[in-house]
């Protein structure tokens, strides 16, 4: 099973590129930064897949099989809600990921980002509080 130690890792390392795209944001020099913006949200995208891809094969299929059915309800909905926020992540990487497909949606760009880190932090958030000191 994955170790508790890497999935914390791995929300740090989520937050932290996060937190890189939040700051390159408030430059409020996008001529200049996009670049390096997309190239973040692309980094994001990879730390994201690499994230879900160890909960999925190690965390959830171990709490399914728990035997307290209240830990298999909330594993499943944790794998209900996740998968509508990577559909959002993705489309959202889609739009964004080149420097000109930022600057051509500039005001979309800034509204979707807010939107879909703070979706993600709470996510976080919650999984370090409320899922995995079930294990």
């Amino acid at each position: 099973m994955a170790s508790m130690t890497n999935l914390k890792r791995q929300h740090v390392e989520i937050i932290n590129t996060i937190k890189i795209i939040d700051k390159l944001m408030k430059n409020n020099d996008f001529e200049k930064d996009s670049n390096d913006i997309a190239k973040s949200i692309s980094i994001l995208a990879g730390k994201l897949k690499i994230h879900l891809d160890t909960e999925d094969k190690f965390l959830y299929p171990k709490l399914a099989k728990h035997d307290n059915i209240s830990v298999r309800n909330k594993a499943n909905k944790y794998i209900d809600e996740m998968g509508s926020i990577c559909e959002v992540f993705t489309d959202y990487k889609n739009k964004f990921n080149t420097k000109s497909k930022i600057m051509n949606s500039l005001d979309e760009f800034k509204k979707e980002s807010k939107y879909i880190f703070d979706t993600i932090k709470k996510r976080i958030s919650k999984e370090d509080i409320d899922l995995y000191p079930l294990l």
